[in-house]
C-alpha cells in the first residue's frame, strides 16, 4: 500500500526526481566546508521566515500598543527564545551573506555564465541590511524610534528620491503610529517579497550554471564528485553548528527590549553594529558633502562589484588573483576602520557611556514596572508615571537651580550654586536630627546659606533643653508624620517612643507650637505646619505655594510658587501629576518588585 501511495504522489509531483536532480549535479574540485555560505544563508532565512511569522501572530503595529505587545511575547512559552532566534538570526543573516561575497569574490565563482548569479546575489546584502533597519524600530523602543529618525534623515538627503522615500518610511514629519505601519508593511510583505522573488531567481540562476556530467569531458568527469550527498552532507552540518550558535545567543542572551519610545527622554542615537561603518563616515563629509558618505561611496563600491566579472578578464592570472584578494583587503580594512574607530571614539565619550548607562537603567525598570501590566495609555506611560525616572527629571529642571540632592556616598544631583538645603532623605529621621542640631541647621548643607541661618531655631537652640532619648523621640514623632515607605517597620517598632514624641511637641514650654503648628497645638505662624510633615500632601502643598499661611506666608525665601493657581492649572510651572512625581520620588516611594532591596510596593 505504501508504494502505492509513493506512486500517486510521484505520478502528480515528480518527487522522485528530486534527489536523482540533485545527484546529477556535480562539483568540480570536490566538495569543501567553504562552499557551505549559501546554503547556510538560505536556510537561515528560512528561520528568519519562520520566526517572523510566529513573532507577527502576537504584533501589534502602534505606537501606544508596539512595546507592550514586544513584552508579551516575550512572556509567552518560548516566547522570548524564538524573539531571540529571530534578532540573532538577523545578525547571522548579515555576516553569513558577506561571508559568501567574500568567498565568490575570493574563488572567482562571478566569472562567465555566473554574472547574473553573482549580480543578484551581491543585491541580497543591502536588501537584507534595509530589511533589518525597517525591523528595528518595530519594537516600540526609545532606541528604535531614534534610529529610524537618523536613518530617514540620511534618506531624506538623497537627490529627487529622498523625500519620498523620507516619507515612506516615516508616513508623516515625525515617527507615529503611520511610521510603524508603513514600517510592519516593509518588514513583513514588501521587503521579504522582494527578497523571496529576488532569491528564487538566484537559486534558478545557481541550479542553471550548476554543472552535470552530461557537460564535461570524459577526463573532466573522473575528477568531479556529485553535490548529492557529499557537499549536502556538509551543508547540512555547517547550517546545524550555525544555529546552535544562534539558538545559544537566543537562549542565554535573548532579544534586548529598551525603554518604551517618548520624546521627552534624553537618548543619543546610535546604528546597529552594521551600519557604524556608515555612521562614522558621515564625520568626514559634513553638512551638505554628507551625500558623498550615504550615495556616493557606497554606489561606487556596489558598482565596483557589479562589474568586477568585466575586470577579472584583464590580464593573466596572477593579475586576477591579486585584483579580487586586493578588492578583498581594501574593503574588509575599510569596514574594519570604519567599524572600530566608530566603537572606540564611544568609548571615550564620558556624555554617550553615560547616556547609554542611562537608556539601560530606564530599559531595565521599564520591564520592572511591565510586570504589573501596561497601561491603557500604552507602555509609554510606565516611565513616564514612575517616580524613580521622573522625579530626577523634574527635580534636574526646577529645583537643582538652589537644592541638591546628594546622599552620604556623595551620589546623586547636584546644584552649581546651592544656596538651599540638601533634599536626599528629606523627612527622614537622620535628616530631621541634622536639622535639629543647630551646627548642622546653620551649615551650608542646610540653611546656612539661606535668610534662616540666623533664625531662633539657631539662636534659641530650641532642643539643647532636651534629654537624648526625648530628642530621639521627638525625632521619630515628627519623622513619623511623613510616613516614608521605607520607615514603615521602624515606626511601628518604635510607637510608644513617636507618642511620646508627639506630646514633647505639643508641650508649650519645648518651644516648638510658639512658632509651629501641629496637629490641634498651635497656631499658623511665620514657621511651617509640621502636621503632616513630609507627606505626600504636605510636599505637594508646599512646592505648590510655599507662601501659603501654613508655611512661610511673609518669610518665604525665594521659593518659587510653582502651582499656586488652583483655578487655572495651565498658568502652574507644574501640574499636579508632576507634584505628585515629584514627591513620590522625594519620599522614596516608587514600586519596586518585592523580591529587591528598596521601598516597598506601591
Amino acid at each position: 500500500m505504501w508504494h502505492n501511495v509513493v506512486d500517486w504522489l510521484d505520478a502528480r509531483t515528480g518527487m522522485r526526481r528530486f534527489p536523482n536532480g540533485r545527484g546529477r549535479r556535480v562539483i568540480p574540485g570536490g566538495p569543501g566546508w567553504i562552499k557551505t555560505t549559501g546554503a547556510c544563508l538560505l536556510w537561515m532565512l528560512v528561520v528568519q521566515g519562520v520566526t517572523g511569522l510566529v513573532l507577527l501572530s502576537a504584533y501589534s503595529p502602534s505606537v501606544a500598543s508596539a512595546w507592550g505587545s514586544v513584552f508579551f511575547m516575550e512572556q509567552m512559552p518560548a516566547g522570548a527564545f524564538i524573539r531571540g532566534l529571530h534578532y540573532f538570526g538577523t545578525q547571522a543573516l548579515i555576516i553569513l551573506a558577506a561571508v559568501h561575497v567574500v568567498r565568490l569574490l575570493l574563488t572567482g565563482d562571478f566569472q562567465a555564465p555566473r554574472e547574473i548569479v553573482w549580480v543578484t546575489g551581491l543585491l541580497v546584502l543591502p536588501l537584507l541590511m534595509v530589511w533589518a533597519v525597517t525591523g528595528n524600530p518595530l519594537s516600540g523602543t526609545q532606541r528604535g524610534f531614534a534610529q529610524i529618525t537618523v536613518e530617514s534623515n540620511i534618506a531624506g538627503a538623497t537627490p529627487i528620491i529622498g523625500p519620498a522615500v523620507e516619507r515612506v518610511l516615516l508616513g508623516g514629519d515625525e515617527v507615529g503610529n503611520l511610521t510603524l505601519t508603513h514600517l510592519n508593511v516593509l518588514h513583513v510583505m514588501l521587503l521579504p517579497l522582494l527578497a523571496g522573488l529576488l532569491g528564487l531567481f538566484h537559486l534558478h540562476q545557481v541550479r542553471r550554471n550548476a554543472l552535470s556530467p552530461d557537460a564535461l569531458r570524459p577526463a573532466e568527469q573522473a575528477e568531479t564528485v556529485p553535490y548529492w550527498p557529499h557537499q549536502s552532507v556538509r551543508d547540512l552540518v555547517m547550517f546545524g553548528i550555525v544555529f546552535a550558535v544562534v539558538a545559544s545567543l537566543a537562549w542565554h542572551y535573548g532579544a534586548p527590549l529598551e525603554a518604551p519610545a517618548d520624546p521627552n527622554l534624553h537618548h543619543v542615537p546610535r546604528p546597529e553594529w552594521y551600519f557604524l561603518f556608515l555612521f562614522e563616515l558621515r564625520r568626514y563629509f559634513p553638512g551638505s558633502a554628507e551625500i558623498i558618505a550615504t550615495l556616493i561611496i557606497p554606489g561606487a563600491v556596489l558598482t565596483l562589484l557589479v562589474l568586477m566579472p568585466l575586470f577579472d578578464r584583464l590580464g593573466g592570472r596572477r593579475l586576477r588573483l591579486s585584483l579580487r584578494a586586493g578588492v578583498v583587503v581594501v574593503l574588509c580594512a575599510a569596514w574594519g576602520f570604519l567599524t572600530l574607530s566608530s566603537i572606540a571614539r564611544d568609548r571615550q565619550d564620558q556624555a554617550y557611556q553615560a547616556s547609554r548607562k542611562h537608556d539601560l537603567a530606564l530599559a531595565a525598570r521599564a520591564l520592572e514596572l511591565a510586570q504589573r501590566g501596561i497601561p491603557p495609555e500604552g507602555a509609554g506611560q510606565l516611565l513616564r508615571g514612575d517616580p524613580r525616572t521622573q522625579g530626577p527629571v523634574l527635580f534636574a529642571q526646577y529645583c537643582a537651580g538652589c537644592h541638591t540632592h546628594v546622599d552620604a556616598r556623595g551620589t546623586g544631583i547636584s546644584s552649581s550654586t546651592p544656596t538651599a538645603p540638601n533634599l536626599a532623605g528629606f523627612a527622614s529621621r537622620a535628616w530631621i536630627a541634622n536639622v535639629l542640631t543647630a551646627k548642622k541647621f546653620a551649615s551650608p548643607e542646610f540653611f546656612g546659606n539661606t535668610a534662616f541661618h540666623g533664625s531662633e531655631m539657631v539662636e534659641a537652640g530650641v532642643t539643647d533643653h532636651l534629654e537624648p532619648d526625648q530628642l530621639r523621640q521627638v525625632i521619630a514623632a515628627l519623622s513619623a508624620e511623613a510616613a516614608l515607605p521605607y520607615q514603615t517597620g521602624l515606626d511601628t517598632a518604635d510607637g510608644e517612643a513617636i507618642r511620646k514624641g508627639i506630646a514633647l511637641i505639643q508641650d508649650e514650654s519645648n518651644g516648638c507650637i510658639n512658632c509651629h503648628k501641629f496637629r490641634d497645638a498651635g497656631e499658623l505662624g511665620d514657621a511651617p505646619d509640621l502636621t503632616g510633615y513630609g507627606s505626600r500632601a504636605w510636599i505637594m502643598a508646599f512646592i505648590s505655594d510655599p507662601t501659603h499661611a501654613r508655611f512661610y506666608r511673609d518669610t518665604n525665601d525665594r521659593m518659587p510658587r510653582f502651582a499656586p493657581d488652583a483655578r487655572m492649572p495651565r498658568n502652574n510651572l507644574l501640574d499636579k501629576v508632576q507634584l505628585g512625581l515629584l514627591a513620590d520620588w522625594l519620599r522614596g516611594q516608587w514600586y519596586v518588585p518585592a523580591t529587591s532591596d528598596g521601598p516597598k510596593k506601591e
